[in-house]
């Protein structure tokens, strides 16, 4: 059940092992490495996490085929299609950063609260075929974000997570779309 979680070792192009203990100490802080709820490692191999945000429209439409989102488990923040609203939102978000930077090399990430833009948003409520349609939206944002970005050395300076190249970007994006398309197979598995 889910997909599966590649253990491929990759090295971060960092200029210093501080910049790698500090991004690696912020996510395996938060998540575990592997991350506690997914099994997602953040060594994963770059294409491996490319092949995840690309696929993740398409595994969570296939999920909630012939249902509304609304499914939900007490053990789990939010139902079916706020984690749906979520992937997409956080999606673009990224994209945007991304393109942020690769437009203004000065440019800094400005960090979200997730449950502010939940709320804002209203994403237990929003239609399933709507975010949906977002999700798929903001997959093709990243592309074009990825595409702006090309092959040169970004890096986006996160005020929480630190110094983060492009392959780190994916791999939080990765681990994003594995974590939340588990969420909602745990939620649809509940009922």
């Amino acid at each position: 059940m889910g997909h599966p979680v590649p253990q491929a070792e990759a090295v971060p192009q960092l200029e210093s092992i501080f910049e790698v203990a500090l991004m690696n100490a912020y996510l395996t802080e938060r998540y575990g490495n592997p991350c506690r709820g997914c099994g997602y490692t953040w060594s994963t191999d770059a294409d491996v996490c490319r092949g995840m945000i690309e696929e993740s429209p398409g595994r969570v439409a296939a999920l909630l085929e012939g249902r509304d989102g609304s499914e939900s488990v007490p053990e789990l923040e939010w139902n079916a299609r706020a984690y749906v609203a979520h992937m997409a939102d956080n999606l673009r978000i990224w994209s945007e950063r991304l393109a942020a930077v690769v437009l203004d090399p000065f440019a800094l990430v400005t960090p979200y609260e997730e449950g502010d833009l939940a709320r804002a948003r209203g994403y237990q409520s929003l239609p399933l075929q709507g975010v949906l349609w977002s999700l798929g939206r903001a997959l093709e944002d990243w592309r074009v974000a990825e595409a702006l970005a090309g092959s040169g050395s970004i890096v986006l300076r996160h005020p929480e997570q630190g110094r983060l190249e492009l392959h780190e970007v994916r791999c939080v994006l990765a681990h994003e779309a594995n974590h939340h398309t588990l969420d909602i197979e745990r939620i649809l598995g509940a009922r």
